[in-house]
């Protein structure tokens, strides 16, 4: 019975120095493995393209070339392109329109794809038309680190026959979703002010809390026009 027993013993220790000796092996081999590394996303550096857009896009009918942008993200290569038509009259009418305009094409192995498109305008003013984007107002950004672009653009509207604040807008599009802020130039005469109203559209309340704040001080930089 004695030699049974021994027999027994020696093949549970034999089973336990495998078992730990697997063991170690496999921790061994966990611990060498190469750490999974995820991908960040980024948003590239922003290019200067206005001279090379004409060549590559058809310019609408009636608009003139304002600026043109690109850049890679997490969606492909994005060409943003802006027009303005200036004050124009339509034939067999007398007062002056002005139109301007935003689009996004994404360059593909096939060519460039419309992916939005932002219009605005004034019609048939008789008065001093205004409808224009604002010097170097074009902003690329990615505030939420999420390898999609946001571009924020502010521009003047206006038809008037005074010295008053032109209508101004922020308009901001994250992967085709629009958010605005609209409200009027401010006017600064001596120790008055003028206009400076503004109201965000409902649309942020749904956003990282980084679009607000960044499109509120975006608004503050432009339409501020002052007096003597």
């Amino acid at each position: 019975v004695a030699v049974k027993t021994d027999k027994l013993m020696v093949r549970i220790c034999v089973i336990l120095f495998f078992g730990v000796l697997l063991s170690c092996r496999n921790k061994k081999q966990e611990s060498t493995a190469t750490p999974v590394v995820q991908e960040q996303k980024i948003v590239s550096e922003v290019e200067e393209v206005t001279a090379a857009v004409s060549a590559l896009l058809p310019l609408p009918s009636s608009y003139q070339l304002k600026r043109a942008k690109k850049w890679h993200d997490a969606l492909g290569e994005n060409w943003l392109v802006l027009y303005e038509t200036g004050a124009y009259i339509e034939k067999g009418e007398t007062d002056a329109s002005a139109k301007l305009s935003a689009v996004l094409y994404q360059k593909t192995d096939s060519g460039f794809v419309t992916k939005w498109k932002m219009k605005d305008y004034i019609s048939n003013c008789g008065l001093d038309i205004t409808c224009t984007f604002y010097d170097d107002h074009l902003s690329i950004t990615d505030l939420d680190s999420n390898g999609i672009a946001e571009i924020t653009m502010v521009y003047a509207l206006s038809c008037k026959g005074d010295v008053s604040p032109n209508e101004k807008k922020l308009i901001m599009y994250e992967a085709g979703k629009k958010y605005a802020i609209r409200g009027e130039e401010l006017m600064i005469l001596q120790q008055d002010t003028i206009g400076g109203s503004w109201k965000a559209d409902t649309a942020f309340s749904d956003a990282p809390k980084a679009f607000l704040s960044f499109a509120v001080e975006h608004w503050k930089k432009f339409g501020r026009q002052q007096y003597q």
